[in-house]
């Protein structure tokens, strides 16, 4: 395991932190990589993979998603929305990974109006599930839901955002604790290469998962960090 701690966030690249883990070390992914459109495009420091070409989304996910399936027993929750600048490349990675996609969950969303003429107004993401677990099956083993969990999920726009001015595409909280109930147990370890603000840390804690994160930049690093105190104060006292 090399030192690796769980229920951690480290402050490097998300191959860095990989690289520590042994095959199939943890149980489940849940990620939200960037978009790579405005100032979340992967060129910028605070996305640096450390690829060769920075500008090469396609293969900056492509080695993501080939170590992810590495270290991962289960399934990786993998929410992309499809936009002008990684359309090509979103559609080539769903064309890469065809024999580990398992399924696909609709994240629908209230319609954010598109300020330029002729241009469909956006009301929905895609949460890719790849899989190690019988990737060609549409069932899941680990599922806790018979006929009451639908591949369409539907959230306001309108959850709190405490970070709103450093960050601004936070995922709501009900989102990954939703997918976290429904799928493993207790104790299992998520892993969110692509940690942020902490979201998918905060739910491990409160659905009784164990967590392992990366993130790059130092102040999402210290955001996170803050934003998990309380609660990880709260578990020390009993």
């Amino acid at each position: 395991m090399n030192n690796l701690e769980l229920n951690k966030i480290y402050c490097e690249s998300n191959l860095d932190t990989m690289a520590k883990m042994p095959d199939n070390f943890v149980d489940y992914v849940l990620t939200s990589p960037p978009y790579n459109v405005g100032n979340n495009k992967m060129v910028e420091t605070k996305y640096n993979n450390y690829t060769d070409d920075l500008d090469d989304y396609f293969n900056n996910q492509k080695n993501l998603i080939n170590e992810l399936l590495r270290v991962t027993k289960k399934h990786i929750f993998y929410n992309i929305q499809m936009l002008g600048n990684n359309k090509v490349d979103f559609l080539n990675l769903l064309g890469h990974f065809k024999d580990k996609i398992k399924d696909i969950i609709i994240w629908q969303k209230n319609m954010i109006p598109h300020i330029e003429a002729g241009v469909l107004s956006s009301s929905f993401e895609f949460i890719i599930i790849f899989s190690n677990d019988r990737p060609e099956k549409k069932k899941f083993y680990d599922g806790n839901f018979r006929g009451n969990f639908g591949n369409v999920i539907k959230t306001l726009n309108s959850h709190s955002n405490p970070f709103a001015k450093k960050h601004k595409a936070i995922m709501p909280l009900d989102i990954p604790r939703m997918i976290m109930q429904k799928f493993g147990k207790c104790n299992d370890i998520w892993y969110d290469p692509y940690m942020g603000t902490g979201t998918t840390a905060l739910s491990a804690l409160m659905e009784d998962r164990q967590y392992v994160g990366s993130e790059v930049s130092k102040e999402y690093h210290k955001l996170s960090k803050d934003r998990l105190k309380p609660y990880l104060d709260q578990l020390t006292m009993f």
